[in-house]
């Protein structure tokens, strides 16, 4: 597997070592029962783990429901959205209730077509043509500090739930986001968010700052200073570009 740096690797290998069967190690809390023995529950983290699988069928069975937003006092504007519950069927026709376990194993681990069937075959196919055209994912991207959970738990259920070829092929970190030195938080007031920051510096000054921040898996600083000097570092290249050119 693909981790763009021995950083995030080195991450790895300590987690695994570490987490052991954590994993599937609980008695209590919320998770899901082990069906060979339900004394322990799989880590309920494990639930949020696989659903990029989902991701590849869910334009075929999701339908869209109207919803309604508040332009203004006296104007609600209706658009259409993703209906997530279910209740709406999607373009294939195929209701949640449909949906069996064994439909699910046919699409994701090549298992048996069901018989008899909860609906026509050649739809099953089509859910399992797009999970096959975009599985295995090329990389999922996320912070560092979800190695010692959420991405290891998504290797344990890949490898656990998936045939081999359907393993990720790569996994990258990047780090956090400080602003002039300090964590970004909500208590403190410090957050800048990219709309603030483009209204703010301009969209060419914030990809300069967000380039000059730092790479890799450590945190990189977003300088106010900085954004303010490239403000006027790009004002001095269009001067100088205009001049050239006339």
């Amino acid at each position: 597997m693909n981790t763009w740096g021995s950083e995030t690797r080195n991450l790895f290998e300590a987690t695994l070592a570490w987490l052991n069967q954590w994993a599937c190690a609980r008695t209590y809390g919320l998770g899901s029962k082990l069906p060979w023995d339900p004394q322990f529950l799989v880590e309920s983290l494990s639930d949020s783990t696989i659903y990029m699988a989902y991701y590849t069928v869910a334009h075929l069975l999701q339908g869209e429901e109207e919803k309604y937003k508040l332009h203004s006092l006296s104007h609600k504007m209706t658009f259409l959205a993703a209906d997530v519950t279910g209740h709406t069927v999607g373009p294939l026709g195929v209701t949640a209730e449909q949906m069996t376990d064994e439909v699910w194993e046919y699409i994701f681990c090549n298992g048996p077509w069901p018989n008899p069937e909860p609906f026509p075959k050649d739809k099953a196919d089509a859910m399992k043509h797009e999970f096959n055209y975009f599985y295995p994912f090329d990389m999922r991207s996320s912070g560092k500090d979800l190695v010692q959970n959420n991405l290891t738990f998504l290797i344990y259920n890949h490898v656990a739930i998936f045939p081999e070829d359907k393993r990720p092929l790569g996994i990258r970190t990047n780090g956090h986001l400080m602003i002039n030195g300090q964590k970004m938080s909500k208590s403190k007031g410090n957050s800048l968010t990219l709309r603030d920051g483009i209204e703010k510096f301009g969209a060419d000054a914030m990809r300069l700052t967000l380039a000059d921040a730092g790479d890799g898996v450590e945190d990189a600083n977003f300088d106010e200073k900085t954004a303010n000097a490239n403000i006027l570092r790009l004002h001095t290249l269009l001067g100088w570009c205009e001049v050239g050119a006339s």
